[in-house]
């Protein structure tokens, strides 16, 4: 749904943020309160009054100043995340969405060289690097034998504090046999292809698919569960076509853009 808005009367940039929540709803409108709520601040939005990246002020507040309760105030906030136009940071709060970042998908590249970030600083936390039987799944991704061994590499990427994509990565172990150590220098996957005589591979396929974040991943983003994610799936190959790296990964809808 998107209902017509424009900006709210009386209110400039700049005003205190609260201000823009005084004398809107109308209890004897036709239109039911929540709707209200949605179409006013899809308007402060539209405006710039709210601006990407801004950060709303607390429910309660909102509410008091609107003259609602919470439950009103959720619908039109849950509906303004579900259309992207909010995104909400779990123990955080309720953010309007800021200019995505873009990600162009390259070969021989590393992320940080086919992210942009819009002069963010990317930051990488490695969650789990271990060595494990292969899955019946990752054995036919990976082309390897049922009683293979893995890699499995998990990591969440932020940007300037705030997480927007979450992977793992899995790879044949015994192609990689210095992964942890050339790893722990820099926590980057190209530098231990490198080290393993791998300075050429491809993107054999990627699959990206929109869903809803459940809520490990939904934890490990800091967003609500139920909010709108892009998935990815991708194998990489080496120059002979050998299946080298499967990542299945999860970024917030409203974070970023895929460049093919």
């Amino acid at each position: 749904m998107k209902a017509s808005t424009g900006s709210a009367p009386g209110i400039e940039k700049g005003t205190d943020l609260l201000a823009g929540f005084a004398d809107v709803v109308r209890p004897r409108s036709d239109m039911p309160i929540w709707q209200q709520i949605y179409g006013h601040i899809l308007g402060l939005i539209e405006s710039d009054f709210l601006t990407p990246g801004s950060q709303l002020p607390g429910e309660n507040h909102m509410a008091e100043k609107l003259g609602v309760t919470r439950i009103t105030l959720r619908r039109a906030l849950q509906q303004l995340q579900r259309e992207g136009h909010l995104t909400a940071r779990k123990g955080v709060g309720i953010f309007v969405r800021s200019l995505p970042s873009v990600f162009t998908v390259r070969d021989d590249r590393p992320f940080l060289e086919n992210f942009n970030a819009g002069g963010k600083a990317v930051v990488t936390q490695t969650l789990v690097l271990c060595r494990e039987p292969v899955t019946a799944a990752a054995a036919s991704k990976l082309a390897l034998a049922a009683d293979a061994e893995i890699i499995r590499l998990c990591r969440i990427r932020s940007a300037d504090g705030h997480p927007l994509y979450v992977n793992t990565k899995l790879f044949p172990a015994s192609r990689f046999p210095d992964f942890e150590s050339v790893y722990q220098r820099q926590q980057s996957v190209t530098d231990v292809f490198r080290a393993h005589g791998l300075t050429k591979y491809h993107r054999h396929e990627t699959r990206v698919s929109g869903g809803f974040a459940a809520p490990d991943e939904a934890d490990m983003l800091k967003l609500t569960p139920g909010t709108p994610v892009f998935r990815v799936n991708a194998l990489n190959h080496d120059e002979r076509s050998r299946p080298i790296e499967w990542t299945l990964g999860c970024w917030p809808l409203t974070s970023v853009e895929f460049v093919f």
